[in-house]
């Protein structure tokens, strides 16, 4: 990883402002509750079946408040702003691989306390997960596109610049979290949502994020189909608690090793300056060179 991350100056009174942070969750909420009436209206009338109108509410309801938060963004900061950043330069393999690993190893870490919550919440879950092809295609491929759009590329991209990158990301990813709902999937999406955050303010690119995103949904998917479609722990998933303590106490260390490099990372790349590459850049929303390091 050898990119040099944005400097950030904290500025007051620029976007987003908590006025824009509540606009942007009740546009969330408006279009969640409109498209799933119309989608209610669909099923009632058996215009279509229930996997492709939850696929098509869920990704019109991300679009909706996307393009809101885009414009909204464009009017506040101006033409000289790069609206979103995708660098396929930037696209590390091993980057991407040490992303999947941190994540999958934040999640495991994380599980007893996820255990402390009432496992009836978890149920509406795994009757959406039951869809068939439709749910798998918004779970791997819909989502991770439009979430990353939205929570790195929008969000966290514009806290950073105004609060610095420890309040970006956590800013970021507790919003990550809330919109996620379900109490379990909300308190794993804020601390996956950490650790891919950090992959953007690193690269600068939402690339590594939809992948790491991607591959992270795709694994869940795929434990969830091999434990008979039923939502389970990993500790369920093994039959001897010590191959258990023995892969929990491997998380834990992957996932110190990563934080005290995040930190690190964070801590000494406060106050690198943005190179005269990445402004000439600005305005684009699809750049042919989104490197932020001069090469």
């Amino acid at each position: 990883m050898t990119e040099r991350p944005m400097k950030t100056n904290p500025q007051k009174g620029a976007y987003p402002t908590w006025s824009d942070l509540l606009a942007i969750l009740g546009i969330y909420l408006v279009a969640m509750l409109a498209f799933n009436l119309g989608g209610g209206l669909l099923l009632r009338f058996g215009i279509a079946s229930q996997g492709p109108v939850v696929a098509l509410v869920y990704a019109l309801t991300f679009l909706s408040t996307i393009c809101y938060a885009l414009f909204a963004k464009r009017l506040r900061v101006g033409p000289d702003v790069k609206l979103l950043r995708f660098g396929f330069r930037k696209t590390d393999p091993a980057l991407v691989l040490w992303g999947v690993i941190t994540v999958l190893a934040t999640t495991l870490v994380i599980e007893p306390l996820l255990e402390l919550f009432p496992s009836r919440w978890l149920e509406w879950l795994g009757d959406q997960m039951k869809l068939g092809g439709w749910m798998m295609l918004t779970t791997v491929v819909v989502a991770p596109i439009l979430e990353e759009i939205l929570f790195r590329g929008i969000l966290q991209e514009s806290l950073t610049r105004k609060y610095g990158p420890w309040r970006g990301i956590l800013i970021a990813s507790a919003i990550f979290g809330i919109v996620h709902g379900i109490p379990q999937q909300a308190l794993n999406a804020f601390f996956v949502g950490a650790m891919i955050g950090f992959i953007y303010y690193k690269t600068q690119s939402l690339i590594p994020c939809i992948l790491i995103h991607a591959l992270n949904n795709a694994v869940s998917y795929f434990v969830w189909m091999l434990s008979g479609e039923k939502i389970v722990f990993t500790k369920e998933m093994f039959g001897s608690e010590r191959s258990y303590h023995v892969l929990y106490a491997a998380a834990c260390v992957v996932l110190l090793l990563a934080v005290a490099g995040i930190v690190r990372t964070l801590r000494r790349n406060r106050n690198v300056e943005v190179p005269a590459a990445e402004a000439s850049e600005n305005g684009k929303v699809f750049g042919k060179n989104d490197n932020i390091s001069p090469q």
